[in-house]
């Protein structure tokens, strides 16, 4: 996609790459899958500077896997990146089988034995409230999934996500697409509500008190009539 206001970043702009590995690994410190994920490792004695350092090691497998799909955007003033892709961009592939390609090299090269043990079993305990390649089957057929985002600190409150994913509601509503994602809290589900997306249901683990809530941005009809005009 060629969203206006927005750096595609290619897979060879190390500057660019590095960039938005550290916007989101340091971001998702804060998000509740994460942050219950990384709980794991507490009996390590890990703080928030490791697990930071570990999460710059997921988003690096996750910017290195879909950079070459077109699918890690910056805004121009780079205080906020973007990870979505439309579905028919992927050239056959899906998030899983992308994920899958990876085999999280940067996250087993960064994390001790331990670590990786223990949060190879959480992430299996989890697997009920990880439904993250649903979007596919819900739309049955193209549509835009957004699996990341993240604003500088420094930038909160000055508008750069609204700025960021304009352009892909703008897109969305032009080639009537629904967009997706999921969250974890309260407060980024009503905030996503804000946005224009629905939720479309839950998902629940026994033990745990995050869950998933899965969400849908339905393409505005008045944006299709003036498209189709």
């Amino acid at each position: 996609m060629n969203l206006s206001g927005l750096i595609t970043v290619e897979p060879t702009d190390r500057e660019r790459i590095e960039h938005a590995i550290a916007l989101l690994g340091d971001s998702f410190l804060e998000e509740m899958w994460f942050a219950t994920w990384l709980e794991a490792i507490d009996e390590t004695g890990a703080d928030d500077e490791r697990k930071k350092t570990l999460l710059r090691a997921v988003f690096a497998d996750d910017v290195e896997a879909f950079s070459p799909y077109g699918s890690i955007y910056l805004l121009e003033d780079m205080t906020a990146a973007v990870g979505g892709y439309r579905f028919s961009e992927l050239q056959g592939e899906t998030l899983s089988s992308i994920e899958s390609r990876q085999a999280g090299r940067h996250f087993l090269a960064e994390a001790s034995a331990q670590e990786a043990a223990l949060l190879e079993r959480r992430e299996r305990d989890m697997e009920p409230i990880s439904s993250f390649d649903w979007a596919r089957e819900h739309a049955g057929g193209d549509h835009i999934n957004f699996f990341a985002w993240a604003v500088d600190e420094k930038a909160r409150g000055k508008g750069s996500l609204r700025r960021a994913l304009d352009p892909f509601f703008a897109y969305a509503d032009e080639h009537e697409l629904n967009c997706y994602l999921e969250c974890y809290a309260d407060r980024l589900q009503s905030m996503y509500e804000h946005l224009g997306f629905e939720l479309i249901d839950e998902l629940h683990a026994d033990g745990f008190d995050v869950y998933e809530r899965r969400m849908v941005r339905y393409p505005k009809q008045t944006a299709r009539a003036a498209h189709t005009a």
